[in-house]
């Protein structure tokens, strides 16, 4: 009985882990109609101090909504 209870807690606690988050449907929309930016070496050279400041959080909440990766 002990060895089946522990193969059971172990299984669920395995189950639980592989569990995600609904995403709300607003953020699954921005996700859906958006995509990373990443410019060229040439136009981040060009670009301010706010324009990339812009562009790092967008691709931040990018990343943290819908799983960019750099």
């Amino acid at each position: 009985m002990g060895k089946a209870l522990m193969i059971g807690l172990l299984l669920g606690g395995l189950v639980l882990a592989g569990c995600i988050t609904p995403v709300s449907p607003a953020r699954q929309v921005w996700c859906d109609h958006n995509q990373a930016r990443r410019p060229s070496a040439r136009v981040v050279a060009a670009m301010s101090r706010p324009e990339l400041d812009e562009v790092n959080a967008y691709n931040g909440k990018g990343a943290r909504w819908c799983g960019w990766r750099p």
